[in-house]
């Protein structure tokens, strides 16, 4: 996200502006919200719309082609992983009403745009090719991890059993909470003297299980930390000493424990070994890291980083920020002096010794990652570029068509008048309903009121859900507000008209439209914002669209018509 910002706002110069209309506004206010609207298009662009997927990597046997351009191919899975980006999910169910064929023109329009933003050179923009090591080395770090920790940690038959027994024992404590040490100290003598815990809970404890002289029931795992020490050596009966837990004070009694019940094991297991898998994990992730440590070759300037000051004032943490000199260096990555000191600023309260270990242990991570080249291997390879394809496509939109992009004041204006209706209110619609429970019942209804009976009269005698007692009555709704089936029968309904019976969920109900009206239209000042991005979406499309076509003209393009409507069947299956 902050990378496709960057690149983004590195272009924003590059928008030509308009001329100043009559009302005063000047160019430089229509420019200053464009950096909003081109990050809002440009990220819907970017992440819901087509996703290019150039392959420069050879094709298996096994991948159908569904279109060439220009010898690249457009493989059926450069499509379902397109799909799978747009539509943020694994299946893809949702994708059966799309047509292929226009998908498939989408890949196309994207591919020609990648090939030219390759034939201008952006593939050597410092910001792709930034974007591009950062990538490559966050997806080296996660095939590092799942190498080296996630393959190497197994869960046993006595894993789960055995963590089940230990943190799902119950137990039932009483619990004594007061505000202060001496109110504390007070009770536990009179505890000591024979005193009733529960009386003396009633009496002075502000735990809610004090008031009703109740004992609360806990699981090892639930309970605080603090409280799970303290109860750790009693037996049944016996008292901890006084507890400090934040500001308050606490006496525990251990009233009873009993066994985690066996019979309860197969609810909780998936979650129980979750645990464990974490667990074990982490243990294993902390002695792969001092692995590395002492592998890697680490240098540490331990003068200059007890020199460093993390509460300099604004002079000195200049001075600071340029200062080239090494306070630590990893197998040959240095970190100097200025760069120690910006990462340490937002974290005062912590010891620099600590800030230092981290990045250490980030840059041995990182070394020992890259060492191994996973972006040689075929599956990296291609992810690798995808993900520089879908950085071209941005650098051209950004390089080539958004400083083509020219909003004015007028072309604001001229924009509003042609698409007025556009920037209406939600049209609404007041409607009264009946909801029963049974097909039959909403049938008679149904009958009854055809013949005349009154609907309001109707909905209190009969519906059963929250209007009922209104007589129907819902009020005034968008067609955003009614339920997904609802909304083509209210749209189909006239002032005062009657629908069929329809379910909704697992009930029955009918509506009657009681009146209708038209949204009213926003002042241009009021809506100028939504203006705005409209004018910026429709050149910017246009503008696409042209840059395509031209692409389009110059290319050689063949599209495998049966492959595509093949794929386009089996995905609605």
């Amino acid at each position: 996200m902050a990378q496709r910002q960057s690149i983004v706002t590195g272009q924003q110069s590059g928008v030509e502006p308009g001329s100043s209309s009559n009302t005063g506004k000047t160019v430089a206010s229509i420019n200053a919200g464009i950096l909003s609207v081109v990050v809002f298009f440009l990220l819907f662009a970017f992440v819901g719309g087509c996703v290019s997927l150039r392959q420069r990597g050879e094709i298996t046997a096994r991948e159908k082609i569904l279109a060439v351009v220009d010898g690249e191919p457009i493989t059926e899975e450069d499509l379902k992983y397109s799909l799978q980006i747009t539509h943020r999910r694994e299946d893809l169910s949702s994708a059966g009403s799309l047509s292929m064929s226009e998908y498939v023109q989408k890949l196309i329009d994207d591919m020609l745009m990648i090939e030219e933003a390759r034939r201008m050179g952006m593939e050597q923009d410092p910001q792709v090719q930034q974007a591009v090591k950062a990538y490559i080395l966050r997806e080296s770090v996660v095939k590092l991890y799942d190498e080296e920790i996630s393959r190497k940690v197994s869960i046993s038959d006595k894993d789960i059993p055995g963590y089940y027994k230990k943190n799902y024992e119950r137990f039932s404590l009483g619990i004594i909470e007061v505000s202060s040490k001496e109110e504390a100290g007070n009770i536990a003598g009179q505890l000591k003297k024979g005193a009733d815990f529960s009386d003396l809970a009633r009496k002075y404890s502000t735990h809610r299980s004090g008031k009703n002289g109740v004992d609360v029931v806990l699981t090892r795992r639930s309970m605080s930390p603090y409280i799970g020490e303290a109860i750790a050596g009693l037996s049944p009966g016996e008292l901890s000493d006084i507890l400090k837990i934040r500001d308050k004070y606490y006496i525990v009694k251990l009233v009873s424990r009993k066994e985690a019940p066996d019979e309860e094991l197969k609810n909780v297991r998936k979650e129980i070994e979750k645990v464990v898998r974490k667990q074990k994990e982490k243990k294993r992730a902390d002695e792969y890291l001092e692995y590395l440590r002492e592998r890697a070759a680490i240098k540490v300037n331990k003068e200059l980083l007890s020199a460093i000051s993390q509460d300099k004032g604004d002079e000195e943490a200049s001075d600071w920020s340029k200062d080239k000199r090494a306070v630590a260096e990893v197998n040959g990555s240095v970190l100097t002096a200025g760069e120690f000191a910006a990462i340490a600023r937002p974290y005062k309260g912590k010891a620099k010794e600590n800030i230092l270990n981290s990045w250490i242990d980030r840059k041995v991570v990182d070394h020992e990652a890259l060492s191994r080249h996973y972006e040689t291997a075929p599956d990296l390879k291609k992810k690798i570029e995808r993900y520089e394809d879908q950085l071209l496509k941005q650098a051209f939109t950004n390089k080539v068509i958004i400083p083509k992009i020219k909003i004015s004041d007028k072309s604001l204006k001229d924009y509003y008048m042609k698409h007025r209706e556009d920037f209406a209110e939600p049209v609404r619609f007041r409607v009264e309903q009946i909801t029963v429970k049974t097909m039959n019942e909403a049938r008679e209804l149904l009958s009854n009121l055809q013949d005349g009976t009154d609907f309001s009269w109707l909905a209190m005698k009969k519906s059963i859900d929250s209007a009922g007692p209104k007589g129907g009555e819902v009020g005034w709704l968008t067609m955003q507000e009614f339920p997904g089936p609802v909304r083509e029968i209210v749209a189909a309904l006239k002032t005062g008209e009657i629908s069929p019976v329809f379910k909704v969920g697992s009930f029955y109900r009918i509506i009657r439209l009681q009146g209708k009206l038209k949204g009213e239209i926003g002042r241009f000042e009021e809506v100028r914002d939504a203006v705005y991005k409209a004018c910026f979406k429709e050149q910017f499309n246009d503008l696409r669209d042209k840059f395509v076509a031209q692409l389009k003209a110059k290319a050689r393009i063949k599209v495998y018509d049966k492959a595509v409507k093949s794929l386009e069947e089996r995905l609605r299956k």
